[in-house]
């Protein structure tokens, strides 16, 4: 029953968090819901959409990047306003440059309300509709001294009118080399767009504020702990949350921050996230990375941040690939790390396979993530390891618990062990003071026999029964050194340490008697013992010991001129012995109460039978009172024959 219990707890402990990480993953599909990630496409051709047939009204719909570009040039409304001389296009694949407008012309249905959604182009962007300004975001201009860089998501209302809509995107990208890109644009009716705005919202903000305020708490807990694992999940989820820039351009950051301050920023948190996440399993796995492994590379990532704030901003975005580079040979690093450790010592148990599953799954999403980055304009300013490292914290919530669970059995089950040898210390004495008193009895015959024998001598006058009383004293100092020998090794054995091995039943038997014997002589009780059975037991043989002596100096002390039994025989895979008395039995009322610590109806400690049962279940039995009343008493117990 108590094995069936264990694996139902284990099993629980297993399932209930399980289920939990469920329903967590569950809400945040949900919340991930409210946002629209794969919708159907509309693609322009010669610069122009057609969306009369299209029910824009109905649903969000994905503007494909195929508007008509023109590099180099800052073009306006009056640029285009004479349809017989508009001005030359630039296949935008073949170049890159760092400045130039897009035009997109939308045919649709006269007198709707459309929205346009999207980041705005990298790193400055000016819009015209209709041929009204209608957004500024920074200042676009040719020349970079005067150009101001901005980013951020913005909503771009649309009235149809008589059923054109022109579109007009100035930009100026002084950044990076990578020139300005339309990034992924949705349109529809304006009731679809703001759903889908705040279905965005909701998911950054619920991602973004939750990954803040864990790494709160776990910075609160690396303080208090001075833990290495809870400082490295505190900043991962910092570097992290600061992964969606919908997220902290919105909602972090004030609009008048330098812009080329929060470039570098998230460039650098980009660049450290492979690097932090890295620094996880030497957090939660010391002894297998090694000091000086993680000394080397924090230096390495120290000179990577640095960098940051003394390159170009041109060049920051190789420093991400950089980044990359080394994370994945750290990672190779570390995997052969594992092997090596796992071979050559030490096997992982459940909780460190867990561990592990769950910091590879956030590291592969997170190498997705940058192999996706450039392709897909979603992943690159939303990202996914957010909402991967929420998971990974709930995973290595569940191991962590699980592991300090484990822990806390252990401790627990030691400091009942300690409990239950301190008692059993106590009881040792009190037990030797009582044997010390009858092992008078044997030394009182001794000295009696050798007076009487020495007066004899002395007087020359021997006794017929001289030999008979020599005979008697040899048997008495035998039977006394026996019971002494037998003392020192129950009193001075390694009890405390409680260590369990094989032993022999009979043994058991025969020391307890040896020992014992004498306080049921005493009143004039007969001990007697049986063993039918001859397979080992394993057990502390002290302890057992212990027990056996005790419940047999409790049957004597309750029987006079009568017999007291003990008994051992199989009892499948435990062995059973009884101790059986021919006393005056258990007053019915103490009967419940006799295994309760403390309680006593005759002046004694009320330990005995505790101490007693509490080693029998330590040892995996259980003990029992058989019977009582006016033909004696009988108590069993059993211990298993295997460990």
């Amino acid at each position: 029953m108590k094995e069936r219990r264990s694996k139902r707890s284990a099993f629980l402990g297993v399932l209930l968090p399980m289920l939990v990480l469920i329903g967590i993953g569950a809400f945040f599909a949900y919340v991930n819901g409210r946002r629209t990630l794969s919708m159907p496409e509309v693609c322009p051709k010669d610069g122009v959409v057609d969306i009369r047939d299209v029910p824009v009204e109905k649903e969000v719909y994905h503007l494909v990047n195929r508007w008509a570009f023109y590099g180099d040039k800052l073009l306006g409304p009056e640029d285009f306003a004479d349809e017989n001389n508009m001005p030359e296009e630039t296949p935008y694949e073949e170049s890159h440059p760092h400045l130039g407008t897009y035009r997109l012309k939308i045919l649709a249905k006269p007198d709707m309300y459309l929205a346009l959604c999207s980041f705005s182009i990298d790193y400055s962007t000016r819009i015209f509709v209709n041929g009204t300004e209608v957004r500024a975001l920074g200042v676009v201009s040719e020349d970079p001294e005067k150009t101001q860089h901005q980013s951020r998501y913005m909503t771009i209302p649309l009235y149809t009118g008589d059923g054109e809509v022109e579109i007009i995107y100035q930009y100026a990208n002084f950044m990076h080399n990578e020139g300005g890109f339309i990034q992924a644009t949705t349109i529809s009716s304006a009731e679809k767009i703001d759903e889908y705005v705040r279905g965005i919202t909701i998911y950054s903000l619920f991602v973004g504020c939750g990954l803040l305020f864990m790494a709160f708490y776990f910075m609160v807990y690396a303080v208090y702990q001075r833990s290495f694992e809870y400082t490295s999940l505190a900043i991962c989820c910092i570097l992290i949350s600061f992964r969606n820039s919908y997220f902290v351009y919105d909602y972090l950051v004030r609009p008048t921050f330098p812009f080329i301050l929060q470039y570098r920023l998230f460039i650098l948190t980009v660049s450290l996230i492979p690097c932090m996440i890295m620094f996880l399993p030497a957090a939660f796995f010391p002894k297998v990375i090694g000091k000086k492994a993680v000394a080397a590379f924090s230096a390495v990532v120290a000179v990577l941040a640095a960098l940051h704030f003394v390159l170009k901003t041109q060049d920051l975005v190789a420093l991400c690939h950089i980044s990359y580079y080394i994370s994945i040979a750290c990672a190779c690093a570390i995997i052969a790390r594992f092997v090596w450790y796992a071979i050559k010592r030490k096997r992982p148990n459940a909780s460190e396979l867990l561990t592990l599953a769950v910091l590879l799954a956030l590291y592969l999403l997170m190498l997705w993530e940058g192999i996706n980055t450039g392709s897909n304009s979603i992943v690159a300013h939303f990202g996914v390891t957010p909402f991967g490292m929420l998971m990974c914290i709930f995973g290595l919530s569940i191991s962590t618990n699980r592991k300090i669970r484990i822990q806390a059995e252990l401790l627990a089950e030691e400091q009942k062990k300690n409990e239950l040898l301190g008692q059993a210390n106590e009881m040792n004495r009190s037990f030797l003071q009582t044997v010390a008193h009858e092992l008078r009895t044997p030394l009182s015959v001794i000295s009696g026999y050798a007076q009487l024998t020495e007066i004899q001598i002395q007087k020359g006058k021997l006794s017929p029964q001289m030999p008979e009383r020599l005979q008697t004293i040899r048997s008495e100092a035998d039977r006394l050194g026996a019971m002494v020998a037998n003392l020192m090794s129950y009193t001075y054995g390694e009890v405390s340490k409680a260590e369990l091995h094989m032993v022999d039943p009979q043994e058991l038997l025969h020391n307890a008697a040896l020992i014992a014997e004498p306080v049921c002589a005493k009143k004039g009780n007969q001990l007697v013992t049986t063993c039918d059975t001859k397979d080992m037991i394993h057990g502390n043989f002290e302890l057992l010991l212990q027990v056996l002596i005790n419940l047999i100096v409790n049957a004597s002390r309750h029987t006079e001129n009568g017999e007291v039994r003990v008994e051992a025989h199989d009892d499948g895979r435990f062995t059973a012995f009884s101790v059986t008395d021919t006393g005056t039995g258990i007053d019915p009322k103490a009967v419940e109460h006799i295994f309760e610590r403390g309680y006593t109806m005759d002046g004694g400690s009320g330990l005995g039978l505790a101490i007693c049962l509490d080693t029998v279940r330590m040892h995996g039995g259980e003990m029992t009172l058989v019977s009582t009343g006016e033909d004696g008493t009988t108590f069993r117990f059993t211990i298993p024959k295997e460990a």
